[in-house]
């Protein structure tokens, strides 16, 4: 019988060089330059082409692409896109600045907009309680499955499952500080989730998800959750980002402005 051949399995690419320029251009302005926090990038950068883009004296923004298709365009300066630069052919989806997106929009079927916000630590929110109501840190031990029934019941769409979660604890950036609860002290149960994470070489929280009850909106406990989530972050790190959907019907960036975050950076998500 002929013998099988081997797998060849690649050598990881020694992606270190690109993750140090990313990491310092990103820092410059991290609104502008991705869509997202910085580690979810970084954590793909194995299967990425990374492609700065540079004056004649420092780096000013990125491309991402997969081999051939461009996936991301993020830059510091507000020079026009040369569409003539993008092979956009069978490229599937494209996140790209508001700046950067009218020459590339009309070769796309589906486009949905992303607010970007910072906020910087420079004025730390106070605290905030509403009466009947107190934080506490979620047991990630024992209450993920919790965590799961929150979230699917404040979206209409599917939701991550207790599995999918438990694998947010594993990351890097897993922040058991900052995972919290708003608990209805007369029914002594759950009514909000904030969930945030913690970049330390970049020096980057994000907020990932902000979700009141649908009962218990319009009572304060958004921005009681945020300005606590800000506060106990900004002891570690300096500075915090958020993103979310331009045209949400529950606007959260109203939310995060009046906690002190700030930004005009928009995104956009290309798809055909």
């Amino acid at each position: 019988m002929p013998r099988r051949k081997a797998a060849v399995i690649a050598a990881p690419r020694d992606t270190s060089s690109d993750e140090v320029a990313l990491r310092a251009l990103y820092r410059k302005d991290p609104s502008r330059i991705l869509p997202n926090p910085l580690w979810k990038t970084i954590a793909r950068l194995q299967s990425l082409e990374c492609r700065f883009i540079a004056d004649s004296t420092q780096a000013t923004g990125v491309e991402l692409r997969e081999p051939g298709k461009l996936l991301i365009y993020g830059t510091r300066t507000q020079d026009p896109l040369k569409t003539a630069s993008v092979k956009l052919d069978g490229v599937p989806t494209v996140w790209i600045h508001n700046d950067f997106v009218a020459p590339l929009a009309p070769w796309f079927d589906l486009k949905e907009a992303f607010f970007r916000l910072i906020h910087t630590g420079s004025e730390l929110p106070l605290h905030v309680m509403v009466p009947g109501y107190a934080i506490r840190e979620v047991d990630t031990t024992t209450e993920l499955p919790l965590v799961a029934t929150i979230l699917h019941a404040c979206y209409d769409t599917p939701t991550p499952g207790t599995d999918e979660i438990a694998t947010w604890t594993k990351r890097p950036v897993f922040e058991p500080h900052a995972w919290l609860w708003v608990i209805d002290r007369k029914a002594k149960r759950p009514v909000a989730l904030g969930i945030a994470e913690t970049d330390r070489p970049t020096g980057e929280a994000s907020l990932e998800w902000i979700q009141v009850l649908p009962a218990f909106r319009s009572l304060g406990l958004g921005t009681m959750l945020v300005r606590e989530l800000v506060y106990r972050l900004e002891q570690k790190v300096p500075f915090t980002t958020v993103a979310g959907q331009v045209k949400n019907p529950c606007e959260p960036d109203h939310l995060f402005r009046r906690c002190g975050f700030a930004g005009r950076d928009v995104w956009w998500v290309l798809r055909r």
